[in-house]
């Protein structure tokens, strides 16, 4: 037991000494740090495109975007800037990309551009400033304003906007209407005038006249323009379709209306016109040609008739190129048109006269159809027809055929008859149908 307890003594003695484990110090919390997103990267506008563009400048739709080079952009600013096109009421549609500029550095962006294509001239009427200023003060307001504008209503209520600042600033306030109109119907613009109704021609005088007396005059003139709506622009026409083939009847052709006055009639509603009148020199007829026809010109020559040395009356000069028209229609040129070219000389005070003639196709005869008869007048009706299909069509036989049957007596109480005429393009041929409203059997 002894050497036992000495044994576990000694054994206790070599181990190292036990102490108690201590209780490790709690930790501080780190201190939270803020991590900030890198702030984005801003790119500027370096390139505007515009592509689609003919009626306007490219500079005149990049400016009307708003988008300024070296400006920050983005898809919000882009799309702000097609908005403003849309807005313009000059284009039909409007688009945009953009892209990474050449230089990596900003971007270019690219308009794709529909305009409207029906555009109009722009017209003034009894607005009291110089046309020019009027313009002038349109190109300010509106950056897309030119000579033709279309006739849309947002940008024609712009121009008004804009005509009534240029007056009020000039301390002349006048309300301003605006109307896509036209003196004729294949001539439509658009019109700025006072608002309100236009007014209307009451009467009409002439001064200055010598070779015509005044009432000769708005005798011509009086059906035609005294009720109607009252535009400078409009009642020149009617001064050309009625006052001046007067004149050129009496080789006055280079008659005027230099000064052209609208007030206030005195007795009546309306206004009152009166319309200075350059009589001018009269001009002697020199020389007449024809063009077109090749072969046909010295007979067209010929056909119209017109007395060379004399003075020049374009009454006669209209009546010629008529037959000349007739004479090509009953060579079977059925779709022939003409016009007439003046070389004046003011110098010896003669003219010369080229009637441009252009043929069109030749038709010939197709076939022939007759209606309102029974078996056996048709028979007769066709067995004195003479016209043979394939032959060169003349639109003045049908009812000259029809004369002839009536004069011959082929039928018995003969009632109304008459002719039509079938043109059929692709064949350049003509089909005839003759038709009798009333008949009674031919004689036997």
């Amino acid at each position: 037991m002894g050497r036992c307890f000495l044994l576990l003594a000694l054994i206790a003695c070599a181990l190292p000494a036990q102490t108690p484990k201590k209780k490790a110090p709690a930790r501080k919390p780190a201190a939270s740090v803020k991590i900030e997103p890198p702030a984005p990267k801003i790119f500027l506008i370096e390139i505007v495109r515009v592509e689609g563009s003919r009626l306007y400048p490219v500079e005149s739709i990049a400016a009307l975007t708003g988008l300024v080079l070296g400006q920050p952009g983005d898809q919000p600013a882009f799309e702000a800037a097609r908005d403003r096109l849309v807005a313009s009421g000059a284009f039909e549609s409007v688009a945009f990309r953009f892209e990474p500029a050449p230089s990596g550095k900003g971007f270019a962006v690219t308009f794709e551009v529909a305009e409207i294509a029906q555009v109009f001239p722009v017209r003034f009427d009894r607005l009291p400033a110089p046309e020019t200023d009027l313009r002038e003060a349109l190109r300010r307001a509106e950056p897309l304003f030119g000579d033709r504008i279309p006739g849309t209503r947002t940008i024609m209520e712009r121009c008004q906007k804009a005509l009534e600042a240029y007056f009020a600033a000039k301390s002349q306030p006048l309300p301003i209407g605006a109307r896509l109109t036209g003196d004729r119907p294949e001539e439509l613009y658009v019109l700025f005038h006072p608002a309100g109704a236009p007014p209307v021609v009451a009467e009409v005088h002439f001064r200055g006249n010598k070779v015509l007396p005044a009432t000769v005059l708005q005798k011509a003139v009086h059906g035609v323009a005294v009720g109607a709506e009252y535009r400078e622009s409009s009642f020149r026409l009617i001064l050309d379709a009625s006052v001046r083939p007067l004149y050129e009847e009496r080789g006055r052709i280079r008659v005027a209306f230099p000064k052209i006055e609208a007030n206030d009639a005195k007795d009546v509603k309306g206004v009152s016109i009166t319309v200075e009148i350059d009589d001018g020199p009269a001009f002697n007829l020199n020389n007449v040609s024809v063009e077109g026809t090749q072969t046909l010109n010295k007979a067209l020559v010929e056909a119209a008739d017109l007395k060379t040395g004399d003075v020049a009356n374009f009454r006669e000069v209209e009546e010629g190129r008529q037959r000349i028209e007739a004479r090509m229609r009953r060579a079977g040129y059925m779709k022939v048109s003409s016009r007439v070219e003046r070389v004046i000389d003011d110098a010896a005070r003669k003219v010369d006269l080229v009637l441009h003639v252009d043929p069109g196709p030749e038709f010939r005869f197709g076939k022939l159809s007759i209606q309102g008869l029974d078996l056996h007048g048709e028979a007769a009706v066709r067995k004195i027809w003479a016209m043979e299909p394939g032959k060169t069509f003349n639109p003045e036989y049908p009812d000259y055929f029809l004369g002839r049957i009536r004069e011959d007596g082929l039928f018995d109480n003969l009632g109304p008859t008459r002719s039509a005429v079938k043109l059929n393009d692709p064949a350049s041929t003509a089909d005839v149908t003759l038709i009798f409203l009333t008949i009674a059997p031919p004689k036997k």
